[in-house]
């Protein structure tokens, strides 16, 4: 029998903003912030919880049209202002994690780690995602998908962007 060898599916976004690391960081930190900018160009996001630190939930609904989504970020591991680890699903509006709303076997969890670096005052965020405990189908969605989320990532980091420049003055 021959040994399997499978490529791992997973996403890295590389994206860099004209502020220091620390103000990047507090983007992800404060709840007033997050809801300004958090979420796909053109959704509306509510925040039903924001609870940032090491074993602490977000829970958010986003409004994309009226197409409703509820997501939840569990957060593993924080260093402030370096590094955010956490893992991202889709849920129903109590919360309790479901499969995601689109007509595709998407991984009921994602690792998400956000490294920030900075020089001469731009700071680069490195995203590295990849799905846990997938099934082999759920893997293969995942990976189809690199293009799309990295279209839907640009959004939100132009909104990033924008909220960055208004704080900055």
């Amino acid at each position: 029998m021959e040994n399997q060898v499978s490529k791992k599916a997973e996403l890295k976004i590389v994206r860099q903003f004209k502020a220091p690391k620390s103000l990047v960081f507090d983007a992800y930190a404060s709840k007033e912030a997050f809801a300004e900018w958090w979420g796909p160009a053109g959704s509306a996001l509510t925040l039903l919880s924001f609870d940032f630190r090491e074993g602490g939930r977000t829970h958010y609904k986003l409004d994309s049209g009226g197409m409703l989504m509820w997501a939840l970020f569990r957060y593993q591991k924080i260093q402030q202002p370096d590094s955010i680890e956490f893992l991202s699903s889709f849920t129903d509006p109590e919360g309790n994690i479901t499969s995601s709303p689109f007509p595709f076997d998407f991984p009921l969890e994602v690792y998400n780690h956000i490294t920030l670096s900075e020089a001469d005052g731009i700071t680069t965020l490195t995203l590295y995602a990849e799905p846990v405990n997938a099934t082999t189908e759920q893997e293969k969605t995942f990976a189809e998908l690199n293009a799309s989320m990295n279209q839907g990532y640009e959004g939100t980091w132009r909104q990033l962007d924008t909220f960055l420049a208004k704080v900055q003055g």
